[in-house]
């Protein structure tokens, strides 16, 4: 059996690489074309962003000839004819790049729940393969996008590298090897500040070289929420309390922190999903096994933990978009997905007020001034109400809302032209009837 760089250099060699579209060429998605124009079998032949020269830029920036990139917005033949003649097309048209019939597979890195909603629907039903680095919008519709992607015969995956799939690629190496899986969870480096927005975070932002925006989303925890809301509804891990316990945790310590009280632990009980302050960028998954000899083999190989009868499989980096040409590559040759929701949703992001909010007031964005997200279980937001965060976005106020409160259906005028307000209505059929 061949290695993944082995066959990526034989499909190269053989038929050309695979030809991937992106949409969304800012922070994440230059990184990802950057890293795939160092790999063979794969090319980023098709980037699209609404901003005026990102899109070329990107391509700039990862390395690419100036003068192999061309800007289409309209004309889908000689788009393809571009494309195979290896050439690049820049475009501002998500729509018109999903289109472009000799596309392989698309990428959506937005970070926008509405415009994820558009892409991946689009690509779906397109009959193209749809690699998801949009997880915002996988938490809010990743259920039906899941289903509707193998009811066409197509892939739908979110991706390795970001926190949910490293997580499930421990997860289904523990799974497959027998051992229960007790806990799932990731580490958080930034300090959890709820208020946090653009304006109060701008200076460490620009320190970063990030988006205030994104880094907003990052230091209020909704971040956090949408991907343990993500690899939660994959696998069917809840969270025990609303938001997650969230700890101060050294990585030496989780099966001693992430384990049920009876063993020393925080938890009531096994299979929840939360997050840990400190271990961060990592990710883990807990585990157990009641075998005397895999016992005595795990605490002789020195695997942290095993006093209590549990132990922690631990993974200290993450390498997000740069990772995320592993699940491209698994697409595209073997229709095989880092992880989507298959199973019905037990996990939700709640979007819950970041300031008192007043009728009239609308909501922003993700890591604005409105809102911030929050993980529940399913059951709960469903028997209370409460509105999916990613559904929220462009909705208007309707009844005052107090800070730290989850805003409830009847309390706001959602955007029902938004496609993700329709599917999600949609998926809720599916799962509620």
């Amino acid at each position: 059996m061949s290695t993944l760089k082995e066959r990526l250099i034989a499909r190269e060699e053989k038929d050309g690489p695979f030809r991937i579209g992106l949409v969304g060429a800012g922070q994440m998605g230059t990184g990802l074309i950057s890293q795939v124009e160092k790999m063979h079998g794969l090319k980023i032949v098709a980037v699209s962003d609404v901003m005026p020269t990102r899109a070329y830029d990107a391509y700039i920036e990862s390395g690419v000839d100036a003068n192999k990139i061309h800007w289409e917005e309209d004309n889908l033949e000689k788009a393809n004819q571009l494309i195979l003649d290896g050439q690049r097309v820049a475009t501002h048209s998500s729509d018109f790049l999903v289109k472009i019939k000799e596309l392989d597979a698309i990428v959506e890195c937005t970070g926008i729940p509405n415009v994820g909603a558009v892409v991946c629907n689009q690509a779906i039903e397109s009959g193209k393969a749809i690699i998801n680095m949009n997880v915002e919008t996988d938490a809010t519709i990743g259920y039906y996008l899941t289903q509707k992607a193998i009811s066409r015969d197509v892939v739908y995956s979110l991706i390795a590298g970001d926190e949910p799939g490293s997580i499930k690629e421990l997860y289904d190496w523990a799974d497959a090897l027998g051992f229960e899986i007790a806990m799932i969870g990731k580490g958080k480096n930034n300090p959890l500040d709820r208020t946090g927005n653009p304006t109060t975070l701008a200076e460490r932002a620009k320190a970063k070289n990030m988006s205030p925006k994104m880094l907003a989303s990052f230091v209020d925890g909704t971040k956090t929420m949408v991907e343990m809301t993500s690899i939660g509804n994959a696998v069917g891990f809840v969270p025990e309390v609303r938001g997650g316990h969230g700890p101060a945790c050294d990585w030496r310590d989780l099966a001693k922190v992430f384990v049920p009280k009876e063993a020393g632990g925080i938890f009531s009980g096994k299979g929840f999903v939360d997050y840990a302050v400190g271990p961060a960028p990592g990710v883990f998954v807990i585990i157990t096994t009641d075998q005397p000899k895999i016992i005595a083999d795990l605490n002789y190989l020195g695997l942290s933990g095993g006093k209590n009868g549990y132990w922690s499989l631990y993974r200290p980096y993450h390498l997000a978009n740069l990772e995320s040409p592993i699940t491209i590559a698994n697409v595209v040759m073997d229709r095989r997905e880092t992880l989507n929701t298959k199973i019905k949703p037990v996990c939700e992001t709640l979007a819950v007020a970041k300031k008192d909010l007043q009728p009239g007031d609308t909501i922003d964005a993700l890591g604005g001034y409105t809102i911030y997200g929050m993980i529940e279980k399913a059951a709960i937001a469903r028997q209370e109400n409460l509105v999916p965060m990613g559904c929220a976005v462009g909705g208007v106020l309707t009844k005052p809302v107090k800070q730290g409160e989850a805003i409830r259906y009847d309390q706001i005028q959602l955007r029902e032209e938004d496609l993700i307000v329709q599917l999600r209505r949609e998926q809720d059929r599916m799962v509620w009837g």
